[in-house]
């Protein structure tokens, strides 16, 4: 048989002291793991947001480029706004462009209230990017209505993200 001598501490379990320096220790990691998550799930939705506008950004270019270089130069026309297209006069600068894609079609671009609202040769109203456009000026450029281009002014932004650029888009002719 072994003898022990009693020192006066149980083995059995933990003390006290034990205990409180885990559990600042866990504490600790857990505040950390936690402040990593929080941020990098920040950064993750401020980059989605950034994306995000990136992609309406190039579309809205895309859809403006194309339709532009592809309209008929001197069927195109700029106006202070859509409201007027119809009995409004033309104007070298204004948030609405009606480009002539044939002698008989003409699509229109402008911004309605945060949109980019595009209305079809069949006047169908199409709200493509909703809520983000701060900005969409058209005005002319270049000589006479054969040989014009057109630019064009976009500023967008969603939170705390933004993009601002100019374009200019020459007509075929």
């Amino acid at each position: 048989m072994f003898k022990t001598e009693n020192t006066g501490f149980s083995q059995e379990g933990f003390t006290l002291v034990e205990l409180l320096v885990t559990m600042f220790i866990s504490s600790i990691v857990v505040i950390a793991v936690g402040t990593i998550v929080v941020t990098a799930q920040k950064s993750f939705v401020s980059g989605s947001k950034q994306v995000q506008l990136q992609r309406d950004y190039g579309l809205i270019i895309e859809f403006l480029s194309n339709d532009i270089r592809s309209g008929i130069a001197d069927s195109s026309y700029i106006y202070t706004d859509s409201s007027t297209v119809i009995t409004g006069p033309a104007v070298n600068g204004g948030r609405c462009l009606k480009v002539g894609l044939t002698a008989t079609e003409k699509q229109l671009f402008f911004q309605g209230d945060k949109d980019f609202v595009i209305v079809t040769p069949s006047g169908t109203k199409v709200r493509l990017v909703t809520g983000v456009i701060d900005t969409l000026w058209f005005y002319y450029d270049g000589g006479s209505d054969s040989n014009r281009y057109v630019n064009f002014d976009l500023a967008m932004s969603r939170d705390d993200q933004k993009i601002s650029t100019r374009h200019t888009v020459f007509f075929r002719n």
